[in-house]
This record gives C-alpha cells, structure tokens and sequence, in this order.
C-alpha cells in the first residue's frame, strides 16, 4: 500500500457566506508526478482513495468536514465505496456527458452521495446532468459579471447550491455573494482589500504599533514583561494558551514574567505577535488559522534550513499575511514595524533561508508545487515526502493552537 507521503496534499478550503470554512478540495499529485508534464487522473485519485483516505485518515486531514474529490468518468462509471456523509465527488467538466455518465451520477445520488459538477460554464451540453447534480461551481474567471448573472438566473430554477471557485479578491467575493452564491473558494481572504484612500482604523493602527514593540530586535525581557502587561486583552491570551492542553504543562503558570522567562524572547516575540493579530475580530478565523499553518510550517522548516532560529521562521510565516490582516500592501506594513533584517527581506523578496522557507509553505498551501526550488530544497536534507509531512503537521497542529480553540 502507498504510503501517506507518496501522495503530495494540499487542502483548499470553502467557505459559507460568513467567510467560515465548511469544506474542503482535496488537492494532489503523486511524488513521481511533480515535475512531470503529464497527469493521470485516474491512478493518481485512485492511488489517494486506497492509501490515504481511509475514514480515519479522511476526518483528520479535514477537521471533519466534507472533502471534494474530482472524479474522472473512469471513477464515476466504477466508483471505489465510500462514506457519503464525508465525500464530495467533484465531476470534472471535461468529462464527455453519455448515457452511460448520466446512468453513474443516477446511481451515486440513489446512493446517497453528494456531486458537484467542477467549472461550470453556460454550455447546453450540461443540461441532461443539471437536474442530478447538487453543487455547480461557477468558474469565475471564465465568465464576466454580465455572463455570470446569466449562469445564475438560469440555474436557479433548479435545486442546486451554488458554489464560485477561483475567487481571488474581496470584491469578487461581495460580487458573488450579492449574486446569490451560497459558497465561495480561492484565495481571497490571504490577500489584501487594498482601497485607495482609506485611512487604517484606531484598532488596527493599535495592533500594527503592538506587534512592532513586540517586534523591535532592542526589545529584552524586562520590556517585553512591560508592553504585554499593559495590555490585559493579550495578558489574558497570553496566559490561557501558555495554560493549555496544547503545551502539556503540568504546573498553571500565572504571571507575565513567568510565561516570558519560560518561553523565551523569541518564542514570546512570535506567539505574541500572533494574539495581538487576534485582536482583529474584523477578519474571519479562517484568516488566523491560514497565518497560523504558515507560522508552524517556516518553523518546522527552519529545522533544515537554519536550526538557530526557529522562531524567526515562526514569525516571517505569521507576519507573511499581515497585508490580509490590515488590507494594506506588505512592503507599506513592513515600513511602520520595527523588524529584524532578515525577517523584512524574507517578507518582500523572499530572500534568504526565511524567505525559501516562506516561498515553499505559499507554494504548499495553494497546491503550486511545481514552482519550488526542488534541487535547492534537495541539497538542503529537504525531499518531497518530507515537505508534505511537515505541512500536514503543521495544518493538523493549527488546529489545535489556533487562538480561537483554547
């Protein structure tokens, strides 16, 4: 049997109207497949339904939330057994539409299962299927505003839900939305709302000075006890995830001064910067939980790459989303907040082992394996197996340490 590492993962999440991750796309490649011009569709999601995706497995690698699968026509005419509650089957829209398809998908619905149909464009050769499937999604960057009004007013007299994919702004996303879409994929909420003109509020402005005393390279023990106790919201934060299941501590720790001591500077530095950014209760947990996937993924990277500091790894991954956070460029940000070199230039230019570390956690996270530096990953003691196991780790452990569930 495969192993779990064989297969290349990355989780792309749906969101509902809130902006709260309700699903998830299962995306992946098998190790040989990487730099390879060719894909087979059917062995790879095979190779990924056998060996990875037992129930068990499958409720890990989504926090138990359902998981869309594409399925080629192959898998839709012989489909493998699966647990309907927790699969999504993704029907591709290159898949020709037979009698022998419509006669699948007829089954996998009597069945019990949910199937969306991927990429949907006002075609009528899709009008057979329309009236079987629960879920289009609605390609964005096929149609205009004009031709997607249109999608959806013809398919709204059918029972569907409505999901548009590859949504990359927070104006596509209120687009969208007003339209009458009922879920939403892309990367839209790990980038900035950037508005011409539009002063930062008192809140954020608060936080970006915050995180930039917290930051400064001067900053020792004695100052850093000083700036979080004169902030009872972050004391609090402080001291609750330091007290949590997650660290293992057999002893309450009940100072300021204690948790800094126990921790360290840097550590302090870094697991500080992120509760100040939870301060921000305009954005959606999704967002922390993205910066917080980052920030362990550079950690645990650093370990190959510069085994002297982690947790500046830690930081460069958590601060790489601060443009989200405060919807302001990243290089503007990087200007007001007093940052160690190395973090700033990992930061904007991805330069040095942070910024190779940070690169490959973007690159992970949005399923661009093909863009990363594998010879120089290689030299480093850094293989494919490895780099993926790190980031499941790593999205497994954000989970748990994620502000919003201690």
């Amino acid at each position: 049997m495969t192993e779990k590492q064989d297969v290349l993962l990355a989780r792309q999440p749906i969101y509902d109207t809130k902006q709260s991750i309700v699903a998830y796309e299962l995306l992946f490649r098998e190790n040989t497949e990487v730099a390879s011009s060719t894909f087979d569709g059917n062995r790879a999601t095979s190779r990924v339904l056998l060996s990875l995706f037992t129930d068990s497995d499958l409720s890990t690698v989504t926090d138990d939330l359902p998981a869309y699968i594409n399925f080629t026509a192959e898998l839709l005419n012989n489909p493998p057994i699966l647990n309907t509650d927790t699969i999504v089957i993704e029907v591709l829209e290159d898949i020709e539409i037979t009698n022998e398809l419509i006669a699948s998908l007829k089954s996998l619905k009597k069945k019990g299962y949910t199937l969306a149909l991927d990429d949907f464009v006002m075609d009528p050769k899709y009008q057979p299927i329309l009236p079987i499937i629960d879920i289009i999604k609605l390609e964005l960057p096929a149609m205009d505003i004009d031709q997607l009004k249109q999608a959806i007013s013809h398919l709204k007299q059918y029972d569907l839900t409505l999901l548009a994919e590859k949504i990359e702004t927070k104006e596509q996303f209120k687009i969208c939305l007003e339209l009458g879409c009922d879920l939403f994929q892309g990367y839209f909420l790990s980038k900035p709302e950037i508005i011409k003109g539009k002063k930062v509020s008192a809140n954020k402005l608060a936080v970006v000075n915050l995180i930039s005393q917290i930051q400064a390279p001067e900053a020792d023990m004695t100052e850093l006890t000083s700036i979080i106790s004169r902030d009872p919201g972050l004391s609090f934060k402080l001291l609750k995830l330091i007290n949590s299941a997650s660290f293992k501590r057999v002893n309450q720790i009940g100072s300021i001064h204690k948790a800094v001591t126990l921790l360290g500077i840097d550590k302090i530095k870094s697991w500080a910067s992120l509760l100040a950014l939870s301060k921000l209760d305009d954005k959606p947990e999704a967002l922390h939980y993205i910066a917080l996937v980052r920030a362990l993924m550079c950690e645990k990277l650093a370990h190959y790459l510069h085994p002297d500091t982690p947790d500046l790894f830690y930081t460069v991954g958590l601060l790489s989303t601060l443009d989200a956070f405060l919807d302001q460029d990243l290089a503007e940000i990087i200007l007001k907040v007093s940052l160690d070199q190395t973090i700033s230039k990992a930061l904007i230019k991805h330069a040095g082992m942070a910024g190779l570390a940070l690169k490959t956690t973007i690159s992970f996270e949005q399923a661009r394996w093909q863009e990363l530096d594998w010879d120089k990953l290689s030299e480093l003691g850094l293989n494919l197996k490895l780099i993926n196991e790190i980031h499941f780790e790593s999205s497994q452990l954000a989970i748990q340490l994620s502000p919003g569930s201690n």
